[in-house]
C-alpha cells in the first residue's frame, strides 16, 4: 500500500493509450474537485486533505503536489456554485468511462483495487505538472 512505484506502475499499465489518458488529465480533476468541495466543513477545510499524510508517504513530490490541488479546489469550492460540484462530479466519470470503454477497451482501475481511487489523482498531477512522462 506504500509502494508508491509500484502501484502507479499498475496503475500505467492499465491506462495505455493516449485517449484514455488524456480522458483522465480531464475527468480525474474534475471528480477530485467534486470530492473536495463535497468534503469541505463549514470552516472551508476540506476532509479530504487528511489524505495528504499518506501522499507525503508515497513521494514528497506527490504530496506538495495534491496539497496545491486540494488547496485550489477547496478555495473554489467556496465561491463556485453548489451545482457545478455535481456537475464536475458526473462530466468527470464520463470522460472516464470513455476512455476506457472506446480507447482503453477495459474497465476503471479502481474498480480492481480501490487504492487506484488515490493513485489516479496523483498520477495525473505527476502528468499535467510534467513531472511524469
Amino acid at each position: 500500500m506504500f509502494d508508491y512505484a509500484a502501484l502507479s506502475a499498475d496503475y500505467a499499465a492499465q491506462h495505455r493509450t493516449r485517449g484514455n489518458q488524456r480522458s483522465h488529465m480531464i475527468g480525474i480533476p474534475l471528480i477530485v474537485f467534486a470530492v473536495v468541495v463535497w468534503s469541505q466543513l463549514a470552516s472551508g477545510f476540506p476532509l479530504a486533505a487528511l489524505l495528504l499524510p499518506l501522499y507525503y508517504a508515497w513521494d514528497a513530490r506527490v504530496g506538495v503536489l495534491m496539497t496545491v490541488f486540494i488547496a485550489a479546489c477547496a478555495a473554489m469550492g467556496t465561491v463556485a456554485p453548489a451545482w457545478t460540484s455535481w456537475a464536475a462530479f458526473g462530466i468527470g466519470w464520463g470522460f472516464q468511462l470513455y476512455g476506457h470503454q472506446v480507447h482503453e477497451k477495459n474497465r476503471p482501475a479502481l474498480l480492481d483495487n480501490l487504492i487506484h481511487a488515490l493513485v489516479g489523482p496523483a498520477f495525473v498531477a505527476e502528468k499535467l505538472t510534467g513531472l511524469r512522462k
